[in-house]
């Protein structure tokens, strides 16, 4: 993993902040439930609400950030975003989406969750990271289980208003410690 300013490179993948060039592609997949598959809901949102979040720091502040996930070629398959919880400061709480339907299944949304959460241990300081997915997302359970996470809880929640069933993964700071597959993380 290397850090770059607002951008992280693995070696497949570059993880960069949200720019005004990419509010078409960010709209177009909020739109499509292709983008979001069988998981997530898709946000719905219009041009002009993304240009809005990007104009007023929702998509990038100091306690939430949206990256657009590269391929090394340029070309955005996804999306990364993570938010400190506001009752929990040091916990972070993440959301993976590859939304080219072609490029899952290719061990993008792995690489980039193991270079966000060692981002987030090792430069922002965060005792904990949590994700959620849905409970039929056997392949998200797999990746996270690889990841080192730990199943902590399933329970019911909302997603952009949608009740959905799932389950609360948590890899805390010590377990980061002692994973094996990030000590060998290459940028």
């Amino acid at each position: 993993m290397t850090l770059f300013g607002d951008r992280i490179f693995s070696l497949r993948l570059q993880l960069r902040r949200v720019e005004e060039r990419d509010l078409e592609q960010l709209a177009s997949w909020s739109n499509q439930g292709l983008a979001y598959g069988d998981y997530l809901t898709p946000e719905r949102l219009s041009l002009e609400q993304l240009a809005h979040q990007l104009r007023s720091g929702i998509l990038w502040n100091g306690q939430s950030k949206t990256f657009v996930i590269e391929l090394k070629d340029g070309a955005a398959i996804g999306t990364l975003h993570y938010w400190l919880r506001a009752e929990a400061r040091e916990t972070a709480v993440m959301a993976v989406k590859i939304a080219v339907a072609g490029e899952r299944a290719k061990g993008y949304g792995t690489e980039a969750q193991r270079i966000m959460v060692t981002f987030l241990f090792n430069r922002l300081g965060v005792r904990a990271i949590e994700m959620y997915t849905d409970i039929n997302n056997t392949a998200q359970q797999r990746c996270l289980k690889k990841l080192g996470f730990e199943l902590i809880d399933s329970l019911g929640y909302l997603d952009h208003q949608v009740e959905r069933t799932g389950h609360l993964y948590r890899l805390d700071q010590d377990h980061f410690a002692e994973e094996l597959s990030y000590h060998y993380v290459h940028g």
